[in-house]
């Protein structure tokens, strides 16, 4: 049963929207096309890859799969967060808010460990070459896809299974556009030390392990062709790199930080780029510099005509 101070919570209220009816309705009317072109160029994106021959490589199985993570995120967050534009507020009954805090953070956590799989991708294509396909052969794309889909659910388990077991006081007003943990965790009536140091330790763990797996893929690759031939290999390279420091550097800002220095705007802006407009900026990332998907994607379209130079 539950105590005077508390209350057994069935839906979260989410509020984290304007008041004002026209700035919603602006909000609105930016965040539509995003959320489309995310869901769209994600979606084409992995249709591409798993259509066409010529991108059967690994660099492409994996950039397949972090598309589809990017589509899960935005499939999470964005129709809650559209409708809560128009609505001012939106309602979630408990297991949906827990299926979207999982589904989010399972694509986070999988993401950074997919960007460190495509960093050891990216070693094995400059400094081994000749021996490429004995590098990374598909049984270990496949295992490496896997271990990052399970890190990803396995520590999206523990934070929203933990989170859903406290109680909750009188207020199930979350000021946010979607569940997610740390404001989930202000309304709870008991102790969360142990939510904060499993978010910290874990979240931290797999963060740092892959950010650090990253660091040395490239300075192996740095080491062995020097600046002159990270140059050359920009094309790909310079994508990968650009994708890691937008998502790292967003997950720090919103995660890694200590419990008291959490501020509500700034984390609402942060967490609207992380997941609507990160996902929207990776198929344009690995796409736009890329012949290989552009000469695909011509192929597919256009019968092969030759549009694009280079």
């Amino acid at each position: 049963m539950a105590g005077p101070n508390r209350t057994v919570v069935t839906d979260f209220l989410l509020v984290g929207f304007p008041s004002r009816r026209d700035l919603s309705l602006l909000l609105f009317s930016l965040a539509l096309p995003v959320v489309l072109l995310g869901l769209a160029g994600n979606l084409g994106l992995a249709v591409l890859i798993r259509a066409e021959r010529s991108l059967h490589t690994p660099m492409y199985y994996f950039l397949s799969h972090l598309a589809l993570l990017d589509l899960c995120s935005c499939c999470a967050v964005g129709p809650v967060m559209l409708w809560g534009r128009l609505a001012g507020w939106a309602a979630l009954p408990g297991p949906a808010c827990a299926l979207q805090m999982f589904l989010f953070a399972t694509a986070g956590d999988a993401e950074c460990c997919l960007l460190a799989a495509m960093a050891y991708d990216r070693y094995a294509a400059v400094c081994r070459p000749l021996h490429y396909q004995a590098a990374v052969p598909p049984r270990l794309c496949r295992g490496l896809v896997l271990g990052s889909y399970a890190a990803g659910a396995a520590s999206a388990a523990v934070h929203s299974g933990l989170a859903f077991r406290l109680p909750f006081c009188h207020s199930r007003a979350l000021d946010r556009f979607f569940c997610d943990i740390p404001p989930m965790l202000e309304l709870a009536c008991a102790d969360t030390s142990l939510n904060q140091a499993l978010l910290l330790a874990i979240c931290g763990a797999i963060r740092s392990v892959t950010l650090l797996a990253i660091r040395a893929s490239y300075g192996l690759i740095l080491g062995a062709v020097g600046q002159a031939g990270l140059r050359r290999a920009a094309p790909t390279c310079g994508s990968h790199l650009a994708a890691v420091a937008v998502l790292y550097g967003t997950l720090i800002f919103m995660y890694l930080r200590p419990e008291g220095s959490y501020a509500a705007q700034a984390d609402k802006m942060a967490a609207a780029f992380y997941t609507v407009v990160i996902p929207t900026l990776n198929p344009a990332i690995y796409s736009l510099r890329n012949a290989d998907v552009k000469g695909a994607l011509a192929r597919r379209l256009l019968g092969g005509r030759r549009v694009w130079g280079g």
